[in-house]
C-alpha cells in the first residue's frame, strides 16, 4: 500500500482517462485503476459511434490530439460513421501517451471515515486518497425489466453484455426496446443469419436523419452544431454547461428525463428497415422457459394478447443511472449519498454529500443534464476538477 494521494480516480474510460491526464499534467497526486477503454474495447463488430467524432474525444491537455485527429493520422474516416473499434484505439492510445500510471486492477470496495476514503483492489492492494472520484460510466447500471429478471443468461442478455453476434445465428431472437442498442441489436442479429424481431412499447422508433458537412449559412444560424446534436437549445446546453444545474430542482428533472429520448442513428436505417420487423406500442408483458426456448407474451396496442415462440430475448433497455447499483460502494457510504431519481445529488464540484466523493460521467446526469451523458461531458468536467484538486 502506497501513502495518502490527493484523488482516487475509480474507472478508466473517457472520464477517467481524461481527469487523470489533466491532474498528471497539473502535478497532483493520484492514482486511477480500472480496466482502461473496456465497456468500448467489448463493442461488438459493426456498432459505430453514435454520438458525432468530434464531440467523443479523451480531453487531454494538448492541442492534436482529438478522436478526429486521431483518425486522421492513422487514415480513418474522421466523419461518421466511425467504429467503435477506431474509437477504443485512440483511448488505448491516449492512455498509453498521457495516462500510463493506470492500473489494470478493478475497484472492489469503497469507504471512508470522514477524513480520508480506501478503495480496496481486485489483486488485494488498496488505495488511501482524500477524495476518490467515480467514472464508471454505464458499467454495473444494466436496466432489465422486472418482469424478466427471473430469466437466466441463456435465455435473456443485455445488449452491453454482447460482444459478439454470431452466437445468435439460426436464432429467433425478441428483442426488447426503441433506442440505439435495440435497433443495432435486431440489425445485428439479422446480419449474424439469426432472425429477429424487435418490440416497442411506445408509439415511434426514432432514427436520426443524416448531419451534412456542408451546410447553408442560414441553417448553420438557425440550427447550429453541437456535441449534442444539432439544434440550438443543444448548442446552448454545450457552451453553458453549468445551465441544467442552476435550475430548480423540479424543473430540472423534468427537463433531463424528457431531453434526448431513445433514438438510433442515421447509419443504421438501411440495415434495419424493410430486414427486421419493429413492432410499435407492443409490450413483452411475460416470457416463460418452454422446450428449447421462449415462450413470449406480448401485448398490443389494442390491449391484445398474444404468444409467440422465441429462442431468447435481447433487452435493448438501456440504462439505470442509480448510485445504489454500484457493488464497489460500501453501503455507509450509498446511505450516505443524497439522491434525485436515484442518481446522487451534486454541486458544482461533482462532489456528492459525501464530502469528498465526487461523480463524473452518466451517474453526474440528474445534477448536470445530458452533455454528461456523453463523453463530451470530460471536455469540461476533467479540467475543472483538476484546477479545483491543484
Amino acid at each position: 500500500m502506497q501513502g495518502v494521494v490527493d484523488v482516487a480516480i475509480v474507472g478508466a474510460g473517457p472520464y477517467g482517462l481524461s481527469l487523470a491526464a489533466h491532474l498528471r499534467a497539473r502535478g497532483v497526486k493520484h492514482r486511477i485503476c480500472g480496466e482502461a477503454m473496456r465497456f468500448w474495447r467489448d463493442m461488438p463488430v459493426g456498432i459505430n459511434l453514435k454520438s458525432f467524432a468530434f464531440a467523443t474525444n479523451i480531453a487531454v491537455p494538448e492541442r492534436g490530439h482529438s478522436f478526429p485527429d486521431w483518425c486522421r493520422r492513422h487514415g480513418l474516416e474522421d466523419y461518421e460513421p466511425c467504429t467503435m473499434q477506431s474509437f477504443a484505439a485512440y483511448g488505448m492510445e491516449m492512455r498509453e501517451r498521457f495516462v500510463p500510471h493506470v492500473e489494470e486492477e478493478l475497484a472492489t470496495n469503497i469507504a471512508g471515515n470522514g477524513k480520508e476514503f480506501e478503495v480496496a483492489l481486485a489483486n488485494n492492494d488498496s488505495i488511501r486518497a482524500r477524495h476518490v472520484v467515480v467514472c464508471t460510466g454505464l458499467s454495473n447500471l444494466k436496466r432489465v425489466p422486472e418482469n424478466l429478471q427471473n430469466l437466466g443468461s441463456d435465455l435473456l442478455r443485455h445488449t452491453a453484455d454482447i460482444s459478439d453476434y454470431s452466437v445468435y445465428r439460426q436464432k429467433k431472437v425478441a428483442v426488447i426496446g426503441a433506442g440505439a442498442s435495440a435497433i443495432e441489436a435486431g440489425a445485428l442479429v439479422n446480419e449474424a443469419g439469426g432472425a429477429a424481431e424487435i418490440f416497442v412499447r411506445g408509439q415511434h422508433a426514432v432514427i436520426h436523419g443524416r448531419t451534412p458537412k456542408e451546410r447553408p449559412l442560414w441553417r448553420k444560424i438557425k440550427e447550429p452544431v453541437s456535441v449534442l446534436g444539432v439544434s440550438r437549445q443543444s448548442w446552448v446546453l454545450q457552451h453553458v454547461p453549468l445551465l441544467v444545474h442552476c435550475m430548480p430542482k423540479e424543473r430540472r428533472v423534468r427537463f433531463v428525463k424528457g431531453y434526448l429520448g431513445p433514438a438510433a442513428p442515421w447509419w443504421i436505417k438501411d440495415r434495419v428497415i424493410g430486414k427486421v420487423p419493429i413492432h410499435l406500442q407492443h409490450e413483452v408483458v411475460r416470457a416463460e422457459a418452454v422446450q428449447g426456448g421462449l415462450r413470449v407474451s406480448v401485448r398490443d396496442q389494442s390491449n391484445n394478447l398474444r404468444s409467440e415462440d422465441f429462442d431468447c430475448i435481447i433487452a435493448g433497455t438501456g440504462f439505470a443511472m442509480e448510485v445504489r447499483r454500484l457493488p464497489f460502494l460500501s453501503r455507509g457510504l450509498v446511505e450516505q449519498i443524497r439522491c434525485t431519481e436515484s442518481a446522487p445529488d451534486l454541486n458544482r464540484k461533482f462532489e456528492s454529500s459525501v464530502r469528498g466523493l465526487h461523480f463524473l460521467g452518466p451517474l453526474s446526469y440528474m445534477s448536470f443534464g445530458p452533455l454528461f451523458r456523453f463523453a463530451a461531458g470530460a471536455g469540461y468536467a476533467a479540467p475543472m476538477l483538476a484546477r479545483y484538486f491543484s
